[in-house]
């Protein structure tokens, strides 16, 4: 596996995380969360099913349209009679509960894991990490080269870069959420087609991800 790991107290993950984040354009270090033990192991273990290099994803990034891979990411659905309208939703007004990372605790009540281990990547670029760690292609979580592509868009636009990866799990804070129920519907809708388990197994619908997106510093996906 092509990154090294620290293993810290839970209770100093995200300071450690701020601080080796604070040094990245120096040490060219990126660091990132990953959990306890067993998701690093799973972590590494998926990406040993993946015989591509770190390069060669990042280059087949580059040759990914994204508007088609959503128009057949919907036909896919629409072969199960998807219809938009059934997870669009009414807007719920003001959501002021953004989430934060998470995988440094154990449970739903903010208990934090005795100890957890901070990855640290060789790369240029945060977009960059899922490509090195090969993460992605099982179930219905897509391909290396799509979180790339997205997470190069979704970093120049909004700022999103990634802070942890575990098993099935990606946490990222954001510099520049959307400010306007347009922008954050339009982002709800690609972040459906990318992952669309945070929306039918958690919020429930579209608007709901919208309204919790808006001017929100931290995102958080989840493939089942």
């Amino acid at each position: 596996m092509a990154f090294k790991q620290l293993c810290i107290a839970g209770e100093k993950a995200l300071e450690s995380l701020e601080s080796h984040r604070m040094n990245f354009a120096v040490t060219g270090k990126y660091p990132f969360l990953i959990g306890d033990a067993e998701e690093l192991e799973r972590v590494k273990e998926a990406a040993e099913y993946n015989k591509e290099t770190p390069d060669e994803i990042i280059e087949e990034s580059y040759n990914i349209d994204l508007d088609q891979w959503v128009k057949a990411r919907r036909a896919e659905l629409e072969e199960f009679e998807f219809n938009p309208d059934d997870v669009l939703g009414v807007w719920p007004g003001l959501i002021e509960d953004k989430g934060g990372i998470c995988l440094h605790k154990k449970d739903s009540y903010g208990r934090v894991l005795p100890e957890v281990f901070l990855g640290m990547a060789d790369i240029k670029e945060p977009w960059q990490l899922p490509a090195e760690l090969k993460f992605g292609g099982w179930n219905d979580c897509p391909n290396p080269e799509i979180h790339c592509a997205l997470f190069r868009k979704w970093q120049a636009e909004f700022g999103a870069q990634i802070t942890g990866i575990s098993g099935d799990v990606i946490e990222c804070t954001v510099l520049n959420p959307p400010l306007d129920q347009e922008t954050a519907v339009e982002l709800a809708w690609e972040q459906y087609w990318y992952c669309a388990d945070i929306v039918d197994q958690g919020c429930e619908s579209i608007n709901n991800l919208a309204a919790a997106l808006l001017e929100s510093p931290y995102w958080f996906f989840w493939w089942d």
